[in-house]
């Protein structure tokens, strides 16, 4: 599924902006951590002289797993996001391009962004002793 959005009524008009709200199902894995949720995007898009800047937050829920007692959970989870889509990219590494008809794909920006949000050291509480060496208890 893919997250896109028309922005041909912002290219002509420089400076312009507008907030959307969408939905995007997420469903993947780092590491012990997953999502398989939907996600709910704001977005801000601004348009440039040559293109449109995407500023916003996404946010779904993130299963986890402690890294120290196994013990699973869920909890919110928000990322933040900054794109900047042209009609002719010149830096393929910093910008994306336009579609054709003026759609931007924010689906891989999220994606990405919400992988890089999860936890890198999951602890199901910050005192967490883990699991007992002699008994295997928590």
């Amino acid at each position: 599924m893919t997250l896109r959005i028309q922005v041909s009524d912002l290219l002509s008009r420089p400076g312009h902006g507008r907030e959307d709200t969408a939905f995007l199902r997420l469903c993947f894995q780092v590491g012990d951590a997953s999502v398989d949720d939907e996600a709910a995007v704001q977005v801000r898009l601004r348009s440039l002289t040559d293109g449109v800047v995407a500023r916003g937050t996404a946010a779904t829920t993130v299963d986890l797993v402690c890294t120290r007692c196994l013990t699973t959970w869920s909890e919110p989870l928000s990322a933040t996001f900054e794109a900047v889509f042209r009609l002719h990219p010149e830096d393929a590494d910093d910008e994306s391009a336009i579609e054709e008809g003026g759609w931007i794909d924010l689906e891989p920006i999220v994606h990405d962004e919400v992988s890089l949000a999860f936890p890198a050291i999951p602890l199901c509480r910050p005192d967490c002793a883990g699991l007992c060496q002699t008994c295997g208890t928590d």
